[in-house]
Formats: C-alpha cells, structure tokens, sequence
C-alpha cells in the first residue's frame, strides 16, 4: 500500500491507491522504490519492473503528465534515482542505466560494463553510482564542483568518472541533493562536496567544495542516513536524532526560523521522539517516528507536500494527516514538491521498517566467515572460480579492506578518530592466520595483494580521515603470516606503499598504532625480520648492489615509523627497532682482522712467505662490510648504541683519512696550562685551520708528544677554565648543570667558540666535561626540550611547574602567578597582567619550559650550534639520541671498578706477584674521588667518551730499576699504561702513589 500527497495531481496518484470496491488493490505487485523530482517519477515494483510518468508542460504552460511507461529492461530492477531530465535504474545484478524522460530506452552508461553497481544517487542534473568494491563515479553537470572531481574538471562530464579522493573509504551510503553531494562511511564519517551557498555542507561557510571534505561537525554523531534537498541537508543518527544544514527559506530545516544552517544542528522540536527514517524534498522535509507509526513534516507547503491539508510552510515537525491506516509504514520518499510513503504487507516488511539500511546494498567486506567458507570450497574447481573472483573483489579494494574487521562491540567503529582506528587487529589477526592454513588461498591472496592493491597504495593519495589508514593497519598482520617464499616480494611493496604515504597520515597512522602497541611491535618487527634476511644475503654472497635497493626501502620504513612514534608518548622501546644482522657485520670484520695477523704470525713463524692474494680478498672483504655499514648510516634507529659507536668509529676513521690524505699533516696547536682557554680562543680567531685534521696538541715547555693523551689533558683543563671564564660564558646552577650565560652584552664570538670546542671534543674523541643538560644536545638534534629536561637540568624549577599542573583546588590564582618573566622578557605580550589560571596552566607550563631553553638564549645557542656543525666536520654524529650524544661529547665516569681490575693487562709482573696485588689492595681502600684522580693521572681525564669507555684497558709495566723505593710510579697518558716500580712494601708504594696522582706534572709521556 502507498500513501502519496503534494504535487502528485499530474501523475494520476490517488492519496491512497484502491479498487473499485474502496479497498487497496492487491493486483499490482506492491511499489517497493520510488523517486521524483520536477522533472517527472518513477518507481519499482516488488516483481522488479520500474516505470516512469513524465511531467510536462503544455503550450499554455499547464502541468500535465505523460503516459505510465513500462521501463523494456529484461534484468530485475532494485533502484532507481530521478534527476529533473531523467533517472537511474540499478538492476539486481548491478547493472546501472540511464533514462532520458524523453525516451523510454535505456542505455548504459560507458566505462560501466565491467563494474558491479550497488548505489545509485541523483541530483537535479549529475549522477552518482557506488560500486561494491567501494567505488564512486560521477557524471553530468559539475557546475559547483558536485562532481567532487577537483578544481580542473570542466563543468559538464558526460561519462562516469572515479572519484578519487574518495578511493579507499568504505563508503555506506551516497546521495545527491540539487547541486551538491554527500556520502557516508561505515563508521559514521559525512564526506560533502558541491555547491555550498547555503551552507549545505555543514561546513560552517558558504564556499562551494570541488573535492569531498570532511564534515567534521558530524564526527562520532553515529550517522546512519543522510537525505539532500534542493540546497539543504538532512541527516539521521543511530540513536534517532536528526540534524539539519543548509537552506531554511522555507522551514525545512525544522528549527522554527527560516535562517539558513551553516553547520549541522540537532531539531530539538523532536527531542524525545526516536526518528528511524528520513527523506528531503526539493525544500521540505519528512521524518519518520517507527514507536508511534507516525511521518512529521516541514518546510514548504505550496502544494500540499506536507500533508496538513494546506499549501502553507511549516517551520517545526508535526504529524502528516494520514488517512485511518493499520498497516505498518515501511518506508517514505520525497522529491521535488512530493511525497510518499510505503505500507508494509506482511511481516518481512514490518521488520524492514526496523532497520532504514535494510534495503541499501554496502560494499564487499571481509570476515572470518568469508574466510571459512573460502578454506572449506577451495578443492571444489566450481567454488574455487567464485572465490577467486572474491579474493580479487576484495583484496584488490582499499575501501573493502577499510571496511573489514571494524570494532563493533558496543558501537566501538562510531568511535573511529584520529586516536582510534575502529579496526579490531585481533579479529584481523586470526582471520589471516587462518588464511595461512591453505596455501591454495594464501597464494591467491598475496597475488592479488602485491599485483593490484599495494600499486593502487603506492599512487600518492591524500586519505580523507582514519578510515583511509586502516588498510596500513591490516598489512603488517597479513605479512606476518606469510610463508618465506612469498615475504620478498610482498614487503617491497609493502614498503613502497608506507613509503608513499603523505607525512602527515604517516604521522597519524604511527598515533592509531600507538594506542596498540603490541600491533605496532608486530608491524615493526615484520620489516626488521626481512631487513635481517637482506642483510645476512648480502653478508653472505658480498652482493651489496644487488639487494641494496630493496634493503634500503626497508630501512626508510623502520627509520620513518621510529621517527614518528619518537615523538608520541606512547611509543616503542628503541631496541625494537634494531637490526640485530648489523652485528655480525663488525664482528665479521674483528673475526677478518684477527684471521689476517694469525697468517701473518703463522707465516712469518714457519719461515714461508704469506699469500698476499689471500690478505688482500680479507681486506676487500673487511673494505666492502664497512662500506656497507657507513651506507646504513642514514638509518640509525635499526643500531643498537654499542653498534652506533663503532659505526661512528668507522666513520671519523674515515673522514680524517680523506683529511689527512689532502692535507697530509695534522693540525697542532701549542698551549699554555695557565692561559689556556684565552690562548685556545686567541688561536681559533686568528688561524686558518681544518678541523678535519686530527688535533695534536703540545703544552709549553713539555717534551710529551701527543697520541691522545695530552688532548684529553687539554679538553679536561679547558672545561674547568671555561665555568670560571670572566665573562661568564656559562652559569652553573645549584645541581651542577651548566647553561649559556643570559648576559651577552660584553660577549662577542664566545658562544660560537664554545660550539666549536664541544665540536672538536667530540670529532677527536675527548671528553669536554661540562655538565650540559641532555636538552642541549636535544636541540642539537633538532628535537624540543620538555619537563622532563627541566626536571634533570633544575628539579627544583621543575617540580614546582609539575606542582601547579597537579593542583588541585578549584583555583591556582592564590599561587600568584602571571605571565610575566624577568627583565624584559615575559611569556606573553603583556604577560604581567595576565594571570595563570587553572584553564591556562598547561599553556603557562609549556611557555616557561620554552622560555628556559629557547627564548631566552636564543643568540646564544644559534652561536653554539653554527660553531659545533664548524668543529665537527663529519654531521654523522646526528645517528645518536640526545643522552648518547651527552655521553660522546661530555663523557661519562667508570663505575664498574671490578671489571676495570679484572680487564687490567701485565707486562713484567704476573697478576699474582705481591707488588700487583699490593696495588689492588691500596686502589680499592681508594674513595671514589681518589679512584678518579688515579684515572686522570693514568688517562688525563676522569671522564671518557662513551667511545672508549669499553676499550680502556689498564696496563701495568714494571718500572726497572735498581732502587725502585726510590722512584714514583709514571703513567703513559695516550697508552692507558702504568710503569710501577717493584716496592718493597705496601706502605711505600701507597705514599709514592698517592704522591704521583697529586703532584705529578708529567704530562704526555711518549
């Protein structure tokens, strides 16, 4: 049965259709679909036939109607759309056909034969299709952009077209208003594009959209239909609210005004009342209340379209007058200046009338029931064709596999954010491991995967919101299950798809990721896993070129996925990252150096001549593995720090070969202990030289020549002198650490100069012991300090900022706190009259920790920084964090004095001879202050680069003499070597080095 009013005279419809005997006539099967619009209507039957009535004009221009035209289509008809010059039909087997209301044939539009149909969306003249694989086309007039194709498409098109800023999103519904379009994701995502001169969009302007753009208004409103009218929008939510946008001239919108909507707002006249259905003519509306069987109605009434029984509008909802009826309404449509509604006949339709979608096919998605079926049909030949055809439906869409897996627990999908991807990866992962169980349809799977889908990712595209990013999710899981002989190929692709990300999504797929560690562990793990095969193939067969180029994408992978979680709270442990092949690349090398001295030895032993051609295959060998590492250089994150040492070990071995096969010499400089860091400053000033070349230094009236020792002498003097540089340089707060000086008025190049030494500290592999905060070689690294920076650089600061964040009184304003500063800086524009109030702590928090170590040394660290780049030739030292990078250039104390006894070497004693064991005995009565003086008299410095921290190897020579009682123990600074006399007795060998260790002078011993 079907209820019709309005403007309906010319199409011969009775309110009600009935039989000559006043009851309904059963003799037609019932309408199940209509559509209308000012140019005519047309409808479905229940037995799959459509038909269609024309309007028309006649010469006096009098409305008037065609004939009943019967639709010659041989195909069950399950659609149909009307636009003002014609309509769509879409046939059960999802073939689209359009209708000139001029002519009765239909004919299929091009570019449409191979593509299965499940949408069809009309606006007053462009036409809009929904494949099942997620696809949308459009065609017809794009004069505001209604087409979505962007700002170069012309203004008429006359075949479908893919739209493709929509490629990927798992698209529920799509429909057309008079010039504009909307579209509806499976999470409740609104997508509008089109004319937007009344706000129609929902955008919060009037400026019409050539692309789709997320209406973000609507976001986690659990949408679940929308209807368009002429130039406004009406949308549904799960929960049966309703949201009105654009045009309200006429009332339409619901909100007792006749203003337009710029942005989407609740009709609160129904407030109470659970709306299951919804339908927008060309300037009115209908709604549908299933509890009380009841359509409300409002907006223009000129013809009678509202069914009050007059032709005036209506700004709020009220009741249709429907005749008596005890049939259940299934469905209501409007268009143009006409509306309907549909009875049900039986149960099956009452039951529809619960469930709006119930009639609206949604795309092809993928379940673990989908995936049962596949394994148990896929030894049928006859089923297996049909899953083919499902595998490559489905695998080769972006939008079918976004749509898949989505976490419907408690509507939890509605939900999908930028900090929610509403997949459920666990469902993802037991899908596909029970995928992996037949190799039949795992191989099918990675074929269409790695042949139509990752190119399709690969092709730079802008997601339109998380649902677009899921795909990136599902990836990892699937390659995670992948046989050995399929991994190769598929994670290349992989890669390139990740690789082709914009850096924003990048950004966004790494933070859904984060609220899923364990997930993300797993996509990580999948890359490093393929990484370490590469790495043992090239180790293996020395066939670096070959497989470099896929090795590399890998890597670019890892590094940009570790970048990117760096940043987040929640993020990975570093370890997760590393590469653990890269290891057995220095081992190869130590084991090749080792292998190369035991021929020698063994032939210089045996007195035979060694094979040269066997040392130079080791040395290519050694050559090519280092070459390979430094090539990896630009990936840091897959190094562990030990493996990050040697590799920056290789690579100022490196450099300084180049330098000093330029140069052939290195670089001195001649320094005086009492003037030093005046003569050091003096010397950058006025001399040209290349910090590419290893430093040599030579104090004053000394013979020590220097291999490193009298460097680290030199950088360890140098650090002391510059804490009491007048001027000040650097200020040392209460807990040790060490920050620029805010007074720089009586300084020049200082700051620069100071950058330069910590530069050279590091490129010749001194410590510079300042206590610099770990901040500031975090903003070497390009990385902002935080709290926590505060916290290690001054607690005290630190913790009364955590104080006022954790505050919890109604008020902070007794703290009397402004945003003011001292001097004349201050953390705002008038800062002093601006009060920090518990809304704008946050923001006073991050402003003051900005303030610290930014604005207000701002001159004096861009200084440092230009001067560090200008010290340390080789910028490779970027692969480091900020505290290993604190580590290298400002060293780090031993603690471990057990192992640095137990790694302690004898030339001349045996480690049983009393004098030895005399010497541990009055090391470890030591104090600690002392056990680091005995290390500056031993080494130069109390401090060692993290470098050489597990290199330091004590060796202790016995110091012949014929009274040894007589002589002080001497150190060989650059060897880490003590000669110790052979004492008679504990006591003197305590004096005389507790003597050395305090007043020996001998600096740089050869």
């Amino acid at each position: 049965m079907m209820f019709s009013w309005g403007d309906i005279a010319p199409y011969s419809f009775s309110l009600v259709i009935q039989s000559k005997n006043g009851r309904p006539d059963t003799s037609e099967p019932p309408i199940r679909n209509i559509s209308a619009s000012k140019g005519g209507v047309t409808f479905t039957r229940n037995d799959g036939n459509a038909y269609f009535l024309q309007r028309l004009k006649d010469k006096d221009g009098k409305i008037t109607t065609g004939k009943l035209v019967h639709v010659q289509q041989t195909d069950h008809v399950d659609a149909v759309s009307c636009s003002d010059a014609g309509f769509i039909i879409l046939s059960r087997g999802g073939a689209v056909f359009t209708i000139d209301f001029r002519l009765s044939t239909p004919s299929r539009p091009k570019n449409m034969l191979d593509r299965r149909v499940i949408q069809v969306a009309c606006g007053n003249q462009h036409y809009m299709v929904l494949t099942q694989d997620g696809s949308v086309l459009s065609w017809g007039s794009n004069s505001a952009g209604q087409l979505g194709l962007g700002e170069k498409a012309p203004s008429f098109i006359s075949s479908p077209v893919p739209l493709k800023a929509l490629s990927g999103i798992p698209l529920a519904l799509i429909t057309a208003g008079g010039s504009h379009s909307l579209a509806l994701s499976s999470s409740g995502s609104v997508f509008g594009w089109g004319q937007n001169a009344a706000g129609q969009l929902g955008l919060g302007d009037r400026t019409d959209r050539k692309v789709p753009v997320t209406v973000n208004c609507l976001s986690l409103k659990k949408t679940v239909a929308i209807s368009c009218g002429k130039g406004h929008t009406a949308v549904l939510t799960k929960g049966g609210g309703v949201f009105t946008f654009g045009s309200g001239r006429y009332g339409q919108l619901g909100h007792n005004s006749r203003r337009d909507e710029l942005r989407p707002r609740l009709v609160a006249e129904l407030w109470g009342a659970k709306v299951t259905l919804l339908a927008c003519g060309s300037n009115h509306t209908l709604v549908f209340v299933g509890s009380s069987n009841k359509i409300y109605s409002f907006g223009h009434g000129e013809a009678g379209q509202l069914g009050k029984g007059v032709t005036i509008d209506q700004l709020v909802p009220l009741p249709v007058q429907l005749p008596q009826n005890d049939k259940q309404i299934w469905q209501i449509f409007a268009g143009g200046n006409q509306s309907f509604a549909l009875c049900s006949l039986g149960q099956d339709s009452e039951k529809d009338a619960l469930n709006p979608s119930s009639t609206v096919k949604v795309i092809d998605t993928l379940d673990e029931d989908t995936i049962d079926s596949w394994l148990s049909k896929c030894h049928n030949s006859k089923s297996w064709k049909k899953i083919q055809k499902d595998i490559k439906k489905i695998f080769s869409s972006p939008s079918c596999l976004n749509g898949s897996f989505l976490d419907k627990s408690s509507d939890k999908h509605y939900q999908t954010s930028w900090g929610y991807s509403g997949l459920d990866l666990s469902l993802a992962r037991i899908a596909f491991e029970k995928l992996a169980t037949q190799s039949k349809v795992l191989t099918e799977v990675v074929a269409v995967v790695r042949h139509s889908l990752l190119p399709s990712l690969s092709v730079h595209r802008l997601p339109l919101g998380v649902e677009g990013l899921r795909v990136y999710l599902l990836l990892p899981e699937l390659v995670r299950v992948l046989a050995t002989e399929h991994s190769v190929g598929l994670v290349l692709a992989v890669a390139d798809a990740f690789l082709s990300l914009h850096t924003v999504h990048f950004l966004m797929l790494v933070a859904l990721w984060s609220r899923m560690l364990l997930f993300f562990k797993s996509a990580v793990k999948s890359f490093c896993t393929m990484s370490t095969k590469r790495l043992e193939m090239i180790r293996m067969e020395g066939l670096f070129e070959l497989y470099a180029e896929s090795l590399i994408k890998m890597l670019r992978v890892l590094q940009r996925l570790y970048l990117f979680s760096s940043k987040l709270k929640r993020h990975l442990p570093d370890k997760v990252f590393h590469v653990h092949e890269v290891r057995c690349f220095f081992l190869s090398i130590e084991n090749l150096e080792r292998e190369k001295a035991r021929r020698s030895y063994s032939w210089w032993w045996s007195g035979f001549l060694y094979d040269p051609n066997e040392i130079m295959m080791m040395t290519a060998a050694q050559e090519l593995y280092k070459r390979i590492l430094l090539s990896l250089l630009e990936y840091p994150c897959i190094f562990s720090h030990e493996d990050k040492l040697e590799l920056w070990m290789l690579q100022l071995k490196k450099t300084k070969a180049i330098y000093q096969t330029a140069y052939q010499r290195a670089w001195g400089l001649l320094a005086n202990r009492e003037m030093l860091l005046q003569n050091t400053f003096q010397y950058l000033r006025e001399t040209s030289h290349n910090f590419g070349l290893p430093l040599q230094v030579k104090f004053e009236e000394e013979d020590g020549r220097d291999f490193g020792g009298v460097s680290m002498e030199f950088f360890r003097l140098l650090a002391k002198q510059l804490l009491i540089a007048e001027p000040q340089i650097l200020t040392v707060n209460e807990h040790g650490s060490a920050w620029f000086s805010q007074d720089v008025d009586n300084l020049t190049d200082e700051f620069y100069l100071l950058g330069i030494l910590c530069g050279m500290a590091l490129y010749n592999q001194c410590p510079l012991s300042v206590t610099f905060p770990t901040a500031l070689f975090r903003k070497l690294l390009a990385l902002q300090p935080s709290l926590d920076d505060l916290m290690e650089m001054s607690p005290t600061e630190a913790k009364g900022l955590q104080h006022l964040l954790e505050y919890e009184e109604e008020t902070v304003e007794e703290l009397e706190l402004d945003f003011g500063w001292t001097g004349v800086l201050e953390l705002l524009p008038n800062g002093q009259t601006i009060p920090v109030t518990k809304v704008n702590r946050q923001k006073y928090v991050d402003l003051y920790v900005d303030m610290v170590f930014n604005k207000s040394v701002q001159r004096q660290f861009s200084e440092f920084e230009r001067g560090f780049s200008r010290g340390c030739p080789s910028d490779k030292w970027k692969i480091f964090l900020p505290h290993e990078l604190t580590t290298l250039v400002i060293g780090v104390e031993i603690s471990n004095w057990d192992e640095f006894r137990q790694k302690a070497d004898y030339e001349g004693f045996l480690p049983t001879d009393e004098v030895i064991q005399n010497f541990w005995t009055v090391f470890e009565d030591f104090s600690e202050v002392q056990k680091r003086d005995f290390l500056t008299f031993l080494a130069a410095t109390d401090r060692l680069p993290r470098g050489r921290v597990s290199s330091l190897k004590l060796t202790i020579k016995l110091f012949r003499s014929s009274n040894p009682d007589q002589l002080y123990p001497q150190a060989e600074t650059c060897f880490f070597c003590l000669h110790l006399p052979k004492y008679s007795s504990i006591q003197i060998l305590r004096q005389k080095l507790v003597h050395a260790m305090e007043y020996c002078d001998v600096i740089g011993q050869e």
